[in-house]
């Protein structure tokens, strides 16, 4: 059965337009989250390339929509790379997904309206192999591997990197007139394969904002400041410890960050239901402020993870106050989990050894506290 190229882009249309609003509308009712926002633009760029291709091969002398697509097709999994970053803590490095965008469209205008079917398509091939590589390592790294919906997008971004790949080495090899290379890596294929993916891509991301990101009401925007759970979004905490961390360095003053991961987090919401694993997060939010420095910042970094920022003149004592967290987690028993007591997997970074930028504590932070993981739970690690 051959199906015309209207025909598949009818489809990757429609499946584009649902699977963006989708993500967005839930982006909307969520609250403010760095992540979510570049992924919900990630999928606006999705949509724009679809229309930028309906538009060309409507009208085939509008060369110029070419290049549109070819900038959106490129920026879509780019921005899919930087929300990665932004979930993980780090910088989303927008701008290189822009300047990328921005040379995939500049390809096609260069060649002109001579440039044909193919018109920078070489370069929008490679960037996008290259941006879905990024993606399959971000994906691995912490805090995101701990998540099971991150292996859905870990599987997208491999796909995406070996089938554009291969596009991109075929196109040189044998060129896309080959019949080969029309039949396997042309239009069609490439359609039902992002049809395919874009399907799998807003399930995951859905259930990962969801995982990190509860609904915005009107109840939470009205906590007290104090309350249990009164602990820093993303946004707050990045512009927080960023200006203590500029303050820090001006006084060279040492500041430790500490990631405190609860332990077989999924194992427990398997075994004891996802209200009870609510109910099991709240309380490690008490425990943790209760028993952390009281001169410190605390913020959240995704489901059962807490990052407490304080001022330490030495390691060592950042590391007895993540033993008095541990302790605290240890004597606590959770009655609406049949008396379980919690573990936490703990990591220290200080500015001493890794400087005063944000991202590279946070990483570094991550790093020790997977490798606490590593060592079976419930220690204090040191990055090194």
């Amino acid at each position: 059965m051959i199906i015309d190229p209207y025909t598949i882009q009818l489809a990757v249309i429609t499946v584009t337009i649902v699977a963006g609003v989708m993500f967005i509308l839930d982006t909307v009712l969520r609250t403010a989250d760095a992540a979510g926002r570049v992924w919900a633009v990630a999928f606006m760029s999705g949509i724009l390339a679809s229309f930028s291709y309906a538009t060309w091969i409507v009208n085939p002398e509008a060369w110029w929509a070419v290049a549109i697509g070819n900038a959106a097709v490129v920026l879509s999994p780019a921005l899919l790379w930087c929300g990665a970053r932004a979930y993980n803590g780090r910088r989303p490095l927008a701008w290189i997904a822009l300047l990328a965008a921005g040379a995939a469209a500049v390809a096609v205008l260069a060649a002109g309206a001579d440039g044909g079917d193919w018109a920078g398509a070489l370069l929008m091939f490679a960037l996008i192999a290259l941006f879905a590589a990024l993606g399959v390592w971000e994906t691995v790294r912490a805090p995101m591997r701990v998540h099971w919906a991150a292996r859905g997008l870990t599987v997208i971004f491999v796909i995406v990197a070996v089938y554009y790949a291969t596009r991109a080495v075929a196109f040189i090899a044998i060129g896309p007139e080959d019949p080969w290379f029309r039949a396997a890596l042309g239009t069609e294929s490439a359609g039902f394969v992002l049809i395919a993916l874009m399907v799998v891509a807003v399930v995951s991301l859905v259930v990962l904002q969801g995982e990190r990101v509860p609904r915005a009401s009107s109840r939470r925007s009205m906590a007290l400041p104090y309350s249990a759970d009164a602990v820093l979004n993303d946004d707050s905490f990045r512009e927080i410890v960023g200006d203590w961390l500029e303050r820090a360095n001006y006084h060279d003053e040492q500041l430790v960050f500490m990631r405190i991961e609860v332990d077989e987090l999924d194992a427990l919401n398997t075994a004891f239901g996802r209200s009870v694993g609510n109910q099991l997060l709240a309380e490690f939010t008490e425990i943790v402020r209760r028993h952390g420095s009281p001169h410190s910042d605390i913020g959240h970094d995704g489901p059962g993870s807490l990052v407490l920022v304080a001022p330490y003149a030495r390691l060592d004592l950042a590391a007895d106050d993540a033993e008095a967290v541990q302790r605290g987690l240890r004597e606590h028993r959770i009655d609406a989990a049949q008396g379980l007591r919690l573990s936490a997997s703990i990591g220290l970074a200080g500015t001493d050894r890794f400087g005063y930028d944000f991202d590279a504590l946070m990483t570094a932070a991550a790093d020790a506290a997977a490798n606490a993981r590593a060592k079976g739970g419930g220690v204090v690690a040191v990055a090194e």
